[in-house]
């Protein structure tokens, strides 16, 4: 596959390429990386994550406060890779403070995210040095304001205000709207700002919203912005000093067949036109990037198993992965494109149903593969835009330990996760 047919396949790693069918990111061949690591395994083009941090960092400027959105994927390896880039971490339970903590010692650069907070993971982020911590709800307030007097700190806040501002998205990853469980309505923003202002022991430090997942118009963070400027000028007796506007994340990332040609810059743009139609004042801007990042720079390899001809219209494929490592499918109805990339397979192509290993009916990878007409047990499968919520969704499900992750950078390997034995997949039980 030449250079230009790649480029235009912009759901791939950026260092991916094919020599006679055989893929490679750098200079190592996935083929001899499954024989060598095993499968499943998770494979991140670690310079491709590089550069899109880079082009966040380019178009959003510096000053910009960037918490990568840690549900996304996350790893030690990865914090500190982004604290090397003056990045900090969006986090949302426990589980993942402690991967920033166990990294950088600190949990300063980290917004608390999330509709339930417990106390002891209010707790840990206070005692751990934690930065802001978004509300969900009213209800939070008071529990915040306890939490912060017992530990004698003076805690920043944000309020997460749900908009009807949705995005043109998949229902279930859509997270503003009246149906939605997220954030504070608008009508009873200014009452919940007040209860903050008034507060000891918290300290009001801007707005978030977050209006939903692959949002492909700027336009929609534009009006978002627009409504927080407008509620915060309204409220400017509440607000003591340079204030955040968190507009979140959900950046659009491309799957196979989608297309879009608006430049981060334009998103930037558009946020900053927003603040500044109703606000005058010091600001600074904070985003949430996280599938953006890692989403296209991540490919999962499996090894074909099983082909069953004598099923349905047409032959099953029957992989050693499936619903444990990647539940999207399951979960969303969603496809990732699959590429076999085994050596002196046929140019002709024929379509095969994909199946996981799971005792489920929904472990459909893919409905309709195109694939070589070869292909046959033992041979290795691609399947691509896996880099996000694809391990960190991953299950035991059946009790299937989970599969290593590693990095590829400079043509050489990194070691991110490694994969679970027989005996992880029972290491709680009392």
């Amino acid at each position: 596959m030449d250079k230009k047919a790649l480029k235009k396949m912009n759901y791939l790693p950026k260092n991916l390429t094919f020599n006679d069918g055989v893929a490679f990111i750098g200079d190592l061949s996935l083929n001899e990386l499954s024989t060598e690591h095993g499968t499943p395994l998770y494979v991140y083009d670690w310079d491709h994550i590089k550069e899109n941090i880079s082009d966040f960092t380019k178009a959003f400027g510096d000053e910009t406060l960037y918490r990568y959105a840690a549900k996304a994927f996350i790893c030690k390896e990865l914090v500190n890779l982004l604290d090397q880039k003056n990045w900090g971490i969006d986090v949302v339970s426990g589980g993942e403070m402690a991967t920033v903590l166990s990294s950088l010692g600190t949990l300063e650069n980290s917004l608390f995210n999330g509709t339930y907070k417990t106390v002891r993971e209010i707790d840990f982020f206070m005692e751990n040095k934690g930065g802001h911590i978004s509300i969900d709800n009213v209800d939070e307030i008071s529990t915040l304001q306890d939490r912060a007097s017992k530990n004698n700190v003076k805690q920043p806040v944000i309020l997460r205000i749900n908009l009807d501002v949705g995005a043109e998205t998949h229902p279930m990853v859509l997270t503003s709207g009246y149906d939605q469980q997220f954030g504070v309505s608008i009508d009873i923003a200014e009452s919940a700002l007040k209860d903050i202002y008034n507060s000891d022991s918290l300290f009001f430090s801007g707005v978030h919203v977050h209006i939903g997942s692959q949002i492909k118009d700027p336009e929609r963070f534009k009006k978002a912005m627009q409504e927080c400027s407008s509620f915060l000028a309204n409220n400017k007796a509440s607000v003591e000093r340079e204030i955040v506007f968190d507009a979140g994340g959900g950046f659009f990332s491309p799957y196979e067949g989608d297309e879009n040609n608006e430049d981060l810059a334009i998103y930037a743009d558009s946020i900053k036109s927003g603040i500044e139609e109703n606000w005058d004042s010091e600001y600074k801007i904070m985003i949430e990037p996280g599938r953006a990042v890692v989403n296209n720079a991540g490919i999962i390899l499996y090894t074909a198993g099983a082909i069953k001809e004598d099923r349905g219209e047409k032959p099953y494929i029957l992989v050693d992965g499936g619903m444990s490592d990647n539940p999207r499918p399951a979960l969303y109805g969603s496809e990732h494109k699959l590429f076999n990339i085994s050596e002196n397979k046929n140019s002709k192509e024929k379509l095969f149903a994909v199946s996981g290993r799971h005792c489920e009916s929904g472990d459909l990878l893919v409905k309709e593969a195109s694939l070589p007409d070869d292909t046959n047990t033992g041979d290795i499968l691609m399947s691509t835009s896996a880099g996000a919520y694809t391990y960190s969704m991953a299950s035991n499900y059946n009790r299937v330990p989970k599969s290593k992750v590693i990095g590829i950078s400079e043509s050489k390997v990194i070691d991110l996760i490694k994969r679970q034995s027989f005996e992880d997949t029972i290491a709680q039980d009392i």
